[in-house]
């Protein structure tokens, strides 16, 4: 399969399967937000950006186990769902960054921060928290597949409010998932298509040349 792992608005989610884990990706909203459903073989599973279409994201969780909806970050197109399907899954973990927590319709359960680790039933992801994009948001890591909401995309970091904001989230992009993960890391973003690490690494010199 492609490292775009492409789909779209009327289109048939796609299913990336890691052993015991799969990641399922769909395309909601009229701004092409990507929902993500993170599910082992026992039924665990976590949703990520509930941002549109709740009776679609209900539906892709259906039969499983819901135990935590991650918010990447604030920004209202990723959490316009949020509150809605909390309700149809009442025993989720709601989980956000600190920073994050405040936007929210809900209340924060579990909160991140970077490099922590947390077990959802048998499901266990590490957090990456990222900042620029917004104050703080999160990026999930699943093995090879890094789910960076808003914070990297294919052809550069979010967009961002100030060169200082612009170089805060360089870095922290740089430093936490370029210096660490190898070339065939999949990128997975709040929006549009998937990347590698590798198909992005050669042009960090050129974003951070023109600060976008």
């Amino acid at each position: 399969m492609s490292t775009t792992y492409h789909t779209g608005p009327d289109q048939p989610p796609v299913t990336i399967a890691l052993g015991d884990v799969t990641i399922t990706k769909m395309s909601v909203g009229s701004m092409d937000n990507n929902v993500y459903l993170i599910e082992n073989r026992r039924g665990d599973a976590v949703i990520v950006d509930a941002a549109a279409e709740p009776d679609r994201i209900v539906e892709l969780a259906a039969g499983r186990t819901v135990r935590a909806i991650i918010t990447t970050h604030e920004h209202a197109d990723h959490i316009e769902a949020l509150e809605t399907v909390s309700h149809v899954f009442p025993t989720a973990k709601i989980a956000a960054t600190a920073a994050t927590a405040d936007a929210l319709p809900v209340e924060v359960d579990v909160t991140i921060e970077n490099g922590a680790i947390h077990a959802f039933g048998d499901l266990e992801l590490e957090f990456i928290t990222l900042r620029g994009h917004t104050p703080e948001g999160c990026a999930v890591v699943v093995g090879t597949h890094i789910l960076t909401g808003d914070s990297l995309f294919p052809g550069g970091i979010g967009k961002t409010p100030s060169d200082q904001a612009f170089f805060l989230l360089f870095n922290d992009v740089r430093d936490r998932i370029f210096e660490r993960f190898d070339d065939s890391t999949a990128i997975h973003p709040g929006h549009g298509d998937s990347t590698t690490v590798g198909e992005q690494r050669p042009h960090l010199s050129e974003w951070e040349g023109r600060r976008w």
